[in-house]
């Protein structure tokens, strides 16, 4: 007897994990996605590959595979390693629906490849540490203008140096913080500077490092 064989809309119809569903626990396409929402919606591929290959799995000398590996993106490793609270084994429903990243039972549970893992917490480390370097650069920025502009209080009638404290300012604003710094420099270190102008500069600065120390601590903490 001839067996009908479900009609798909190409070959690869569902043999591999949409990137976006993996990456974002959900995806714009929903039910029209050619790729599959989990391991539960894969079918094999025609052509004999092991859908989503797209990480090798190291083997032991006797060609086995030691762990089960679930072949996602490094980036949610976790993903499917745990039971989900909100999943209703009587009903088979999720209050997240298909985007949850939690197993719902036991079958769908995977193991974390510690590569994985590995991958995942490095990455993070790294992002931490490329977001802690751009906001103390802004925050450096921030700060330059503000002395800068407090600098002018110092200055009051001297067009020349107000005029350098306008050019310190744009610089700063063009992101440019080590020529901002340069002019701030120029102008305290030269030889006609009074005891009561590095004074005043010294307040100005004092405030702004508080200020700097304040706000770092703030997005350190969050």
């Amino acid at each position: 007897m001839q067996i009908n064989q479900p009609q798909y809309p190409n070959q690869k119809y569902k043999t591999q994990l949409c990137r976006h569903f993996i990456t974002n626990g959900n995806c714009a396409l929903g039910a029209r996605c050619q790729f599959a929402h989990g391991r539960q919606e894969l079918r094999t591929n025609p052509n004999g590959f092991q859908p989503n290959s797209e990480f090798n799995i190291p083997q032991n000398q006797q060609g086995t595979i030691p762990i089960k590996v679930q072949p996602v993106n490094p980036m949610i490793a976790n993903y499917k390693t745990q039971l989900c609270k909100h999943f209703n084994p009587q009903t088979g429903l999720c209050k997240n629906g298909v985007t949850c990243t939690f197993a719902h039972g036991e079958q769908e549970l995977n193991q974390i490849n510690p590569y994985f893992q590995n991958q995942y917490m490095l990455m993070q480390q790294q992002i931490k540490q490329q977001n802690q370097a751009q906001v103390q650069a802004d925050l450096t920025q921030q700060i330059l203008i503000m002395i800068l502009t407090n600098m002018e209080h110092i200055f009051p009638g001297q067009q020349d140096i107000i005029n350098l404290l306008k050019q310190g300012q744009e610089k700063a604003k063009q992101g440019d913080n080590q020529g901002a710094s340069e002019i701030i420099k120029l102008i305290i270190h030269a030889e006609q500077r009074t005891k009561e102008e590095k004074q005043q500069y010294q307040q100005i600065y004092n405030n702004a490092q508080r200020h700097y120390d304040s706000k770092l601590k703030e997005y350190l903490n969050q």
